[in-house]
């Protein structure tokens, strides 16, 4: 990855926007090149710019990158542009390609929170071209670190090298050491992976144990034990054959019993309603008589009313006939009055005519004459106006002439007092360039006095060190005498410790007392696993008596609940079984009624459409029953339904009650099982113990001899705690002398080491005092050459040295002269033009007056020819508006033409209708012709068809008529009861037939209750049948499914057994439950590895050393020192100049090993070099040097003064007024340029 350009805006103290060019004249034609400046001018702000131009974060700390953005500006961007290669997917050839990573935040210009940043976006497009690739805050950092081989940490090791934090990494402790590699080299992962193997280790063993105590739980039965049931088993299943065949037999002859019964009560019923239907039909005679006489009546319905027809229609046309006759005379007198009203209106009319063709000429001609008139007057008018306001422009521009005289007169005093301004202020004129001048007098009398505070604050760091080492030396002389004394007192200390751990021994070891105690803890847990068998014991004993109590007593019960289950069933069957026989009959009779339908259509002596008999004796009386047979049907559904619901309660109950017995009888076995299980492992728990417990079964027994080993077990634990306690205060005892040992060879180590480096602070102290003269003299002379700036302008050089009030106060009054010297320009242009156009304007006006008394004299001549047209109109025609009195003419003929034609039309619709009404009376008097005939025929049709039906008169026809639904209903009734009639004679027949062949069927001479009692002894035998069968198959399966469990258990154990092995032969390797182990042999590792490549770096620099890392110690280095015949010597006692090469070497070979996968050709260099001392900074600029060769662009950042005299070319970042500062590249000859770039964000 290299890095082309960088161009920014708004970035903390740099406003900007600057654009930086790695890859053009001067930075493309050096190696190596220096960033400089002041401490805090933004030196580091642009690797931050690069930075946040790639992935949008910032590498020197984590706060939000938003707090970069500089104050009160309403922007902020960062654009990179790096070159990557990249394999073309055609030819297969790497190439160079070009990207354009841009970042930028914008500040809210509204709302509660206006000021405050947007969110930050990010762009990545291809360069030249501008080919957008991706967008989004997320996206452009993982493609940025794709395209490169890194991510941004990786990229913050091998670009952005911090050659300090290696520096700090030689001389650390061990504890920090590891904290700063881990955090340099990423290798934290090795610490968790540590743990994790650790902490996975110990929860597969925990899920062995899980297993393993799973499997031994479970119990199974003997061979002996399941030979036994499944004997037992296959002779149940016997018995159940055949209780079944008999319960067969039973059922078919209870089946059979119950259907005879059955006939025997319907048949009986049958006839009861035969006799019913009888004595029904003499009761509804007189009825069927009402029916017969309205069926004679409504033969002559229609002639009567075709009659009563006639005669109404004769009534109608005599009432129509006679409303016209009275209506014809006015109509004669209205079509007379029409007539003359349209005469009247004739004549008006033509005499309107006449009088509108005298008159309207004259109004016309005198209308026009007036349209003239108004016109020129109008003309007139607008002359006047235009007149008026050409005298008010004139008035004004007299006005304007006299304010520019004014204008002109003052333009000229001032004019006359900035010439004299200017002439006091002449020594200004050349201001502007001296403040240029000036300014580099005070940064360089500034960067004296940093230099002056730097090595001050240094001298008195050296002072505060020289003070704090002479304190350690005498600390270390104290702690010396301190651990000497401290060893002495240990050993006096653990004397009265060791008598009594030998005394309490008594003989004995520590193994045998383990011993004895591991002997009573195993009896008690043995008591411990015996007590709640026995306990087991006698409750499953006092569940069994319990549970048999419960059976005997229930057993009564159960017998009732089936015993009238099986009654109800027999009851049921017999209803269903009597429904079933209403139904048929019911199909039968609707069977019948759907052919009575056919039988209403059939006529004597024609064909039958079903049949083809043309006699049809049974078409005029036979009608089908349904009604009763229905009600039947409904009332029996309705008694089986109830009989339904009553045996699903009765079987609810019963299961109830039998699931509930069984359930006691299955807990009676399993109770007793048990107490037999308990008894057993209690007999085997007993005889694994010593002594054997005398009553095993026994709880009160068991806790006597609990609380004896329990009492004893405590004896023993105590004296073994007690020894314990002392074996530790004498392990404590010895490490604690031994610490007082090695802490008084510690301090006899230290005090030589702190006497030379006192000596060496000396000797830096005497250094500095020769540069602190040095940098006070230099101030003392840029100070001078500052009076002599200021001495000119009457200024004092500023007591504090502090030059911002003085710059403004020159810059504004350079400012000052500079604005006045424009003013008078200005002010001479303005006062030239003002004179030109009052001269212009005054010859103007002169010639706009003498046209105005010209257009006066020709608007009076235009007035009095006007005056003389009204008079000559006035003569001709007096009135006022001759078109209103045409109009008015005009509409009154119009009007009268109006009224003419309505009397015309009035006059025509009189005659009409006149017309019309004496048509529609002839029309009448043939129609009443037509309808005296037709009533007459009508009369004798009605007598000839009452002498038919043998009625006397139309009256009695009237009154033997029944209402239509009456009449329906009567014939209905007389149907059904038909119908009914003849269904329950055929019942009779069916029933008397099948009860005698279902008797000729004889299977049993038991009655009903018989046969149910013998079903119901056989059903609770069979049920004691059935629970045994359970209770064996149950537990066959039972050990069924243990006996599979007990084999997959098995497998699975073998399975998790070698998993638990597998993790903890990996937590033996790298666990541990700090995540230590793991993490120093990979910090060892990647030290080794780091070594390799910073060596390779490190003969680039100097070829005198060779990192070492130290054996059998993984987080220590040492140094080679080849010129001292290959002494191993440690990090400690190199020089500043050499500890600076070697840790630039490991922030080298940190670059390569982040980039490892990445072509990394630039680099940037932060820290290391202001704390430097002269011989040390000379060495570390010689090795800068050589870098320049090594075919990757290095930028290194530092305010040191002799960079910029060795490294030629540099990126100057200088401090300005409000904060801010400006950058500028600095070429070798020493030529400085500008970075400021347009930007539209």
């Amino acid at each position: 990855m290299k890095i082309i350009s960088v161009r920014f805006a708004n970035l903390n103290s740099l406003p900007g926007p600057y654009l930086i060019r790695f890859d053009t004249t001067p930075l493309a034609d050096t190696g190596l090149f220096a960033i400089t400046g002041p401490t805090g001018a933004g030196k580091s702000t642009l690797l931050d710019a690069i930075s946040v131009g790639l992935y949008g974060r910032v590498p020197r700390h984590d706060r939000q990158v938003g707090e970069m953005v500089s104050r009160h500006a309403p922007y902020a961007f960062s654009e990179v542009e790096f070159e990557v290669y990249a394999t073309d997917a055609d030819s297969g050839e790497v190439q160079r390609v070009r990207y354009r990573s841009r970042w930028e935040v914008r500040r809210k210009t509204r709302g509660e929170d206006k000021g405050g940043l947007n969110q930050d976006a990010m762009s990545l497009v291809m360069s030249p071209s501008n080919e957008a690739v991706i967008s989004g805050k997320e996206a452009v950092p993982a493609k940025v670190g794709e395209l490169s081989g890194l991510d941004f940490g990786q990229f913050e090791q091998a670009i952005l090298l911090s050659q300090g934090k290696f520096a700090r990494f030689l001389h650390a402790p061990e504890k920090e050491r590891s904290a700063l590699l881990e955090k340099m080299t990423n290798v934290g992962i090795y610490s968790r992976l540590s743990v994790a193997a650790f902490e996975k280790a110990k929860e597969e063993e925990l899920k062995t144990k899980l297993l393993q105590a799973k499997l031994d739980a479970t119990k199974l039965l003997t061979e002996e034990e399941r030979a036994a049931l499944e004997g037992e088993l296959d002779t149940l299943h016997g018995q159940t054959e055949l209780h079944y065949q008999e319960q067969e037999d039973l059922t078919l002859c209870l089946t059979w019993r119950t259907i005879l019964d059955q006939l025997d009560r319907q048949l009986d019923a049958a006839a009861r309603e035969a006799e019913r239907l009888r004595l029904l039909d003499a009761q509804l005679q007189p009825e069927f008589a009402r029916l017969l006489d309205h069926q004679r009546a409504a033969a002559v319905a229609t002639p009567l009313a075709l009659a009563e027809v006639a005669e109404q229609a004769v009534r109608a046309d005599e009432r129509k006939l006679q409303d016209l006759e009275r209506e014809l005379p006015l109509l004669h007198q209205a079509s007379a009055t029409a007539a003359a009203a349209q005469q009247t209106a004739h004549e008006q009319h033509a005499a309107a005519q006449t009088e509108e063709s005298q008159r309207l000429p004259l109004l016309e001609e005198v209308g026009r004459q007036d349209a003239a008139i108004a016109v020129e007057h109008q003309q007139l008018v607008k002359k006047r106006a235009a007149h008026a306001q050409e005298q008010q422009a004139v008035q004004q521009t007299q006005a304007d002439l006299a304010r520019q005289a004014e204008e002109i007169t003052r333009l000229q005093t001032e004019d006359a007092a900035l010439n004299q301004w200017l002439i006091a202020h002449s020594a200004e004129a050349d201001l502007k360039s001296q403040l240029n001048e000036l300014s580099r007098e005070i940064i360089d009398l500034q960067a004296a006095q940093q230099e002056i505070a730097a090595r001050e604050a240094r001298r008195q760091e050296l002072l505060k060190n020289q003070q704090a080492t002479a304190a350690d030396l005498h600390r270390q002389q104290t702690l010396e005498q301190e651990a000497l004394t401290r060893r002495e007192a240990i050993r006096q200390e653990g004397q009265p410790s060791r008598t009594e751990h030998d005394a309490l021994l008594q003989g004995t070891t520590v193994a045998a007392l383990d011993e004895h105690i591991d002997g009573l803890n195993a009896y008690l847990q043995g008591l411990q696993q015996l007590l709640p068998v026995a306990r087991d014991l006698q409750k499953h004993q006092a569940s069994a008596d319990t549970l048999g109590a419960a059976i005997e007593r229930e057993a009564p019960a159960l017998a009732m609940a089936e015993t009238a289950y099986q009654h109800l069933e027999v009851r049921q069957a017999d209803g269903q079984r009597l429904l079933e026989s209403y139904q048929r009959e019911l199909r039968a009779q609707q069977v019948l009624a759907d052919l009575n339908a056919h039988r209403q259509h059939l006529h004597a002596g024609q064909p039958c459409p079903l049949c083809g008999a043309v006699e049809h004796p049974f078409g005029a009386d036979f009608q089908a029953e349904t009604t009763e047979q229905e009600r039947r049907e409904a009332e029996q559904k309705q008694a089986v339904a109830q009989l339904e619901q009553e045996l699903r309660q009765a079987a609810t109950e019963l299961a109830r009650r039998q699931t509930e017995q069984r359930q006691r009888q299955q807990q009676l076995q399993e109770a007793l099982a048990a107490a037999e299980t308990a008894r057993q492992q209690a007999a085997t728990l007993s005889l694994a113990l010593q002594p054997t417990p005398a009553r095993p079964t026994e709880p009160e027994a068991l806790q006597t001899l609990m609380a004896e080993a329990a009492e004893q077990l405590t004896a023993a634990q105590t004296r073994r705690n007690r020894i314990k306690v002392l074996s530790i205060q004498l392990e404590e005892l010895r490490e604690k002398f031994q610490q007082a040992k090695d802490a008084a060879a510690a301090a006899q180590q230290e005090i030589p080491r702190l006497l030379d480096r006192q000596a060496g602070f000396e000797a830096d102290l005497r250094t500095l005092a020769t540069e602190l003269a040095h940098w006070r003299e230099q101030a003392a002379i840029f100070q001078q050459t500052i009076r002599e700036y200021l001495q000119p302008h009457q200024l004092p050089l500023p007591a504090n040295l502090v030059f911002d009030g003085v710059l403004a106060t020159l810059q504004d009054r350079a400012l000052q002269y500079e604005a006045q010297v424009s003013k008078l320009k200005e002010l001479g242009a303005k006062l030239l033009e003002r004179s030109s156009q009052h001269k212009s304007q005054a010859e103007e006006l002169g010639r706009r007056q003498q046209q105005l008394a010209a257009a006066a004299a020709a608007l009076d001549a235009e007035q009095l020819a006007l005056d003389q047209q009204r008079a000559a109109r006035q003569a001709r025609y007096a009135g006022q508006d001759p078109s209103a009195e045409a109009e008015q003419l005009r509409r009154g003929t119009q009007q009268l033409a109006a009224a003419l034609t309505a009397a015309q039309q009035q006059l025509a619709r009189q005659q009409q209708e006149l017309a019309v009404k004496q048509n529609s009376q002839q029309e009448l008097k043939t129609q009443l012709t037509a309808d005296q005939a037709t009533h007459a025929a009508r009369q004798a049709e009605l007598a000839a068809a009452l002498t038919k039906a043998g009625l006397g008169s139309a009256d009695e026809a009237r009154r033997l008529l029944l209402p239509a639904a009456e009449a329906a209903r009567l014939e209905q009734r007389r149907q059904e009861h038909r119908t009914a009639q003849q269904s329950a004679a055929r019942r009779l027949t069916d029933l008397t037939a099948e009860q005698q062949h279902h008797a000729e069927a004889f299977l049993t001479a038991l009655n009903t209750t018989e046969l149910s009692a013998r079903l119901h002894e056989l059903a609770a035998a069979d049920d004691i049948l059935q629970q045994r069968l359970g209770a064996v198959s149950n537990q066959l399966a039972q050990d069924d499914a243990a006996r599979q469990q007990q084999a997959e258990g098995q497998r699975e154990l073998q399975l998790r057994r070698r998993e638990e092995q597998r993790w903890q032969d990996l937590s033996e390797q790298i666990g541990s439950a700090r995540g230590d182990k793991f993490s120093q042999f990979a910090q060892g590792l990647t030290l080794s590895h780091l070594a390799r490549l910073a060596n390779l770096r490190l003969r680039q620099l100097t070829g005198r050393y060779t990192i070492l890392k130290t054996p059998n110690r993984n987080l220590e280095l040492q140094i080679i020192d080849h010129d001292q015949a290959d002494t191993v010597r440690p990090m400690a006692s190199l020089s500043g100049g050499e500890s600076f090469l070697v840790s630039l070497a490991l922030a080298l070979g940190l670059s390569e090993l982040a980039g490892h996968k990445a072509r990394i050709e630039s680099l940037f260099i932060d820290e290391g070099f202001g704390t430097l001392d002269p011989d040390s900074l000379n060495t570390a600029l010689d090795a800068l040097e050589r870098l320049q060769h090594s075919g990757k662009m290095i930028g290194v950042i530092s305010h040191v003064t002799d960079l910029k005299e060795r490294i030629g070319t540099q990126i100057r970042v200088r401090p300005g007024a409000g904060g801010n500062s400006t950058v500028h590249i600095v070429d070798v000859m020493g030529q400085e340029t500008s970075c400021a770039a347009p930007e539209a964000p």
